[in-house]
């Protein structure tokens, strides 16, 4: 059955002004609200004054004068500007602050999930950590003054060229080794025949196709005239994922009518290029030809709303000078057999009749390249959204107006206006220590101002801040810790569940383009990933009350006082404990400082055997103060007598090694015994040691 919608037939031949038309559709008068949003966190508004003034010259109305007089108050209350900050603040502390962790869905990747958690670790703490940097601010800045945001993922290849020298002496050896028959064994011979060099010219652009004829044509007269020659060799400069933030409708969108965007019909994302850059990237891509010089007759043009930024108070500039319009469109079509896949299709709204690629998505994990982030979700429309703008526009207004006659009062107060006859007036000075003549006395007076304190403007100014810290979950001692606490997890709960489908996808395309040999050789691992279908699941979390030192302190001193010591059975990972701990001090240490327990189960049992060595030699035990690894070290230590014959011998016949022994073990017995006093003390009573588990020695030491 034909699909009744274009789009899901648009296969092989994209319909390029049926994308324009789709686009129009999904920027449809969004102009005048971005700049609606934007005119209310920056404070924008017709007839603004560098002084905060307003004047009459600077209103657009011929006549129009200012109220309540001229330079009278024009104050600009930020207060949309520092709830977006705030928001941003929380937002991206809770990102480098949270926990990140790889799971697997199916049993038979359990093996491999240490792997993938190295390999996203490696992904986004250090490919990506530069662009995130810049990235994460960027996204919660768009998110919360627009409403929504999104972020592009996406696998970047770039190559660069490199210098490459050829010797005569290589191609010597080359033809040595060439199979009989092959005319690489005459390639030495070819060069030095002037009339060959055409062939030369044809086996050097065969094996190397990057290389012009002219470049070859250079390197071979190089060979026979010098013996070596240069020429660029490409490699690849970059190699890694990468994503980017985007602006809503100006860089990104969808229809209207979307509500998960990995069911969107299409979404589309545009970009502004130079011509260099344009250029290269059709170079990079293999873009059409013609189409890329279509394109480049088309500086200055836009096909979505007029992008117009304020550079000073009264003067904008067009910031689209001299820019290519592109656009990307992703839509998803069916194939004969109905079976859904994503085309990129890359055109510009200036050039209809022509394309640069479009071309099947390979991206393995099947989805749109974007995932998009919501500052609310009050409808299951992503586009009904409000960012902090949209919602405190007329608070700041009342915010303002109540500033605004503060600062008039003041002035009017300092300043009353004069009682003056009607010839006298317009020849009055005012001015400190200034005299004024008068004819009669009492002639010139100060007019009462109105009886009005402002007292009622600033218990207005106080309750507008009041309820926008309400309405937001900011932490004053006018909110509730306990609303600033369940509407701030609320928040960043979103914030980082769109964070853990970005990285579901940075996962899957760092699985998919890396090679094997370069997996093992970042992860340390010999365990291969299944390209094929790795299936992991990531989270992303982060606990607002960690924001806390105090919390976090008393959280850990409960934990310590209380849970540990009613751990009989040892269900609690005292490793990870401490894991946690050290990252509610500080995340920084904690990545720098805490090892996987593997590793450090097998520093404790080397740091033993070299204490049984050293004694066995001769030198005195090494004793340790209140060690919390005692028990551990104990049962290690039994361990490695029993599987060593010799320690047994000279534990029956070597008095010195003999004392040594008694005096190691009598020293961790009684740091073992201090942490059971300890727990005497705080229990009461005398309970088993959770400590008393006898460890098991590493797998390789064993």
């Amino acid at each position: 059955m034909k699909p009744v919608d274009p789009l899901a037939e648009m296969g092989d031949e994209p319909d390029v002004p049926l994308l324009c038309d789709e686009l129009s559709r999904c920027n449809w008068e969004m102009g005048t609200h971005i700049e609606r949003i934007e005119d209310t966190r920056y404070c924008r508004w017709p007839g603004q004054s560098s002084d905060g003034k307003k004047w009459a010259r600077n209103l657009r109305g011929q006549g129009e004068k200012a109220f309540p007089w001229d330079g009278a108050s024009d104050t600009r209350p930020f207060m949309a500007d520092e709830l977006v900050n705030s928001m941003v603040d929380l937002t991206s502390t809770s990102f480098w602050r949270g926990l990140l962790k790889v799971a697997p869905v199916d049993l038979q990747d359990l093996d491999v999930s240490g792997t993938a958690t190295t390999l996203i670790h490696w992904a986004v703490y250090n490919r990506l950590f530069n662009s995130l940097v810049n990235e994460v601010e960027l996204l919660g800045q768009y998110v919360f003054t627009y409403g929504w945001a999104a972020l592009h993922i996406c696998w970047t290849q770039e190559m660069g060229l490199r210098k490459q020298t050829l010797s005569i002496e290589q191609i010597q050896q080359m033809a040595q080794e060439a199979p009989e028959g092959s005319i690489i064994r005459d390639l030495p011979q070819l060069i030095e025949n002037p009339e060959a060099h055409d062939q030369v010219i044809e086996l050097l652009t065969g094996v190397f196709p990057h290389l012009t004829r002219k470049r070859a044509r250079k390197a071979v007269k190089q060979l026979a005239s010098t013996g070596a020659c240069d020429f660029p060799l490409p490699i690849i400069q970059k190699n890694e994922p990468t994503v980017t933030a985007l602006v809503p409708y100006d860089d990104f969108c969808f229809p209207p009518e979307t509500t998960d965007l990995q069911t969107a019909r299409v979404v589309f994302w545009r970009r502004r290029l130079n011509e260099v850059d344009f250029r290269a990237e059709a170079r990079v891509n293999g873009w059409d030809q013609d189409w890329v010089e279509a394109v480049i007759q088309t500086p200055n043009q836009e096909s979505g709303f007029p992008r117009v930024v304020a550079a000073g108070l009264q003067d904008t500039v067009w910031d689209r000078q001299n820019m290519l319009e592109v656009v990307w469109a992703y839509t998803k079509t069916l194939d004969d057999d109905d079976i859904p896949a994503i085309y990129c299709t890359v055109f510009s709204p200036q050039v209809q009749d022509k394309f640069g690629s479009h071309e099947l998505l390979d991206y393995g994990h099947g989805e749109y390249p974007f995932v998009v982030f919501r500052a609310e979700k009050i409808h299951r429309k992503i586009v009904e959204t409000r960012g902090i703008p949209e919602i405190t526009r007329t608070w700041q207004q009342e915010l303002k107006v109540q500033r605004d006659s503060i600062y008039d009062y003041t002035s009017i107060n300092t300043l009353p206006p004069l009682q003056v006859p009607k010839g006298r007036a317009g020849s009055i000075t005012l001015a400190p220590a200034a005299q004024l003549p008068v004819l009669r006395p009492g002639e010139i007076s100060f007019l009462q101002p109105p009886a009005r304190e402002p007292g009622i403007a600033f218990q207005l100014i106080e309750q507008i801040e009041v309820q926008a810290d309400r309405y937001f979950g900011r932490p004053t001692e006018k909110v509730f810790p306990v609303l600033t606490q369940m509407r701030q997890q609320r928040l960043v709960s979103t914030w980082l569940h769109g964070w853990t489908l970005a990285f579901r996808q940075v996962l899957a395309l760092t699985i998919q383009y890396l090679s094997p040999e370069e997996m093992m050789r970042i992860t340390g691992s010999q365990i291969p990933i299944d390209q094929s279908a790795p299936s992991f699941d990531i989270t992303l979390t982060f606990d607002v009350r960690e924001l806390s030192s105090d919390l976090a302190t008393e959280k850990l001193k409960a934990i310590s006082q209380f849970v540990l010591p009613l751990d009989s059975a040892g269900v609690v990972d005292r490793a990870k404990l401490v894991k946690l701990a050290l990252r509610a001090v500080d995340p920084s240490m904690a990545d720098e400082l805490v090892m996987e327990s593997g590793p450090a189960r097998q520093k404790l049992f080397d740091e033993t055997n070299e204490d049984m060595s050293l004694m066995f030699v001769g030198n005195p035990p090494r004793l340790r103060e209140n060690d919390p690894a005692a028990q551990a070290r104990l049962g290690f230590a039994q361990q490695i007598l029993q599987s060593n014959p010799k320690y047994k011998t000279a534990l029956a016949t070597d008095p010195v090694f003999q004392q040594s022994m008694e005096d190691y073990q009598k020293n961790l017995q009684f740091s073992v015994q201090q942490q059971q006093n300890a727990m005497t003390g705080r229990l009461g009573v005398a309970g088993q040691n959770p400590m008393q588990v006898q460890p098991s020695a590493p797998a390789a030491a064993a």
